[in-house]
């Protein structure tokens, strides 16, 4: 619980779910306001309680994506409601953010 109720988590999930995978670079882009430092922190808290996993390409330069675990992908389809609810009763008005993109059921 400690993990997922800080600032970004559920963020982080979000955004990956939306897409099924994300980059670093790329979940900076989505999550404006995040610093770098805080979503290397909160992408390795993730990875630890196995919600998040983690992936080396083998290219060169190496990239990495992130793909939400079978846990995470079970957290994301609890968030679901959550956050169309917070959509629904303007908790959140920021154009382009993970509530607003793509949070539907797979």
């Amino acid at each position: 619980l400690d993990t997922i109720s800080k600032k970004w988590a559920l963020m982080v999930i979000a955004v990956i779910g939306n897409s099924g995978s994300a980059g670093f670079n790329e979940l900076k882009r989505a999550l404006c306001n995040v610093s770098s430092k805080t979503l290397s922190n909160t992408l390795k808290d993730l990875e630890a309680q196995n919600l998040v996993e983690r992936k080396v390409s083998d290219t060169m330069p190496p990239t990495v994506q992130y793909y939400l675990t079978v846990s995470g992908w079970e957290l994301r389809e609890l968030l679901i409601p959550l956050l169309e609810w917070v959509q629904k009763n303007g908790g959140h008005e920021e154009e382009g953010c993970p509530i607003h993109v793509g949070m539907k059921k797979e």
